[in-house]
């Protein structure tokens, strides 16, 4: 089966059913709307998962990358918090490691604001290559198995 996916002109998220893993590219200026999509995105695709078998305690980590984006709007952290606290009272995602894509010092402090608006910062880290954030969410297994 094929699972939901976004791919627009700001906006990139797939599910990758082989590593159990969430990838997601923003482009431009980072607003609420794309933000709202992904969690949209992620409604639909743990539907589509758990159709197939697959449950949120199967989904290894996220790999969420800003390197493309240009600005930040303000009002998107409210929609952060927002859509987090709810997403966490869908299911019990304490054991997905999170990483964050950045490649400027801007994109690096504006993701730092935005994780502390977000619960459960001890699995969530910024850095500044994919490979990085794979080797992340693997370590970061590793080391709470």
């Amino acid at each position: 089966m094929g699972f939901p996916y976004i791919k627009s002109e700001d906006l990139d998220a797939h599910f990758d059913s082989d590593n159990m893993l969430l990838f997601i590219t923003y482009r431009g200026v980072l607003s609420d709307k794309q933000t709202l999509r992904v969690y949209e995105w992620f409604h639909e695709l743990l539907t589509a998962t758990m159709k197939e078998g697959l449950y949120p305690s199967d989904l290894r980590g996220a790999v969420f990358d800003f390197r493309e984006v240009t600005d930040f709007r303000q009002y998107n952290l409210l929609t952060v918090m927002r859509e987090s606290q709810k997403m966490n009272k869908t299911a019990n995602f304490s054991h997905v490691p999170v990483a964050m894509v950045v490649n400027s010092l801007l994109q690096e402090e504006l993701v730092r604001v935005a994780l502390k608006v977000s619960p459960q910062d001890y699995r969530k880290r910024i850095v500044r290559t994919p490979q990085e954030a794979l080797n992340f969410i693997d370590n970061w297994h590793r080391e709470h198995a």
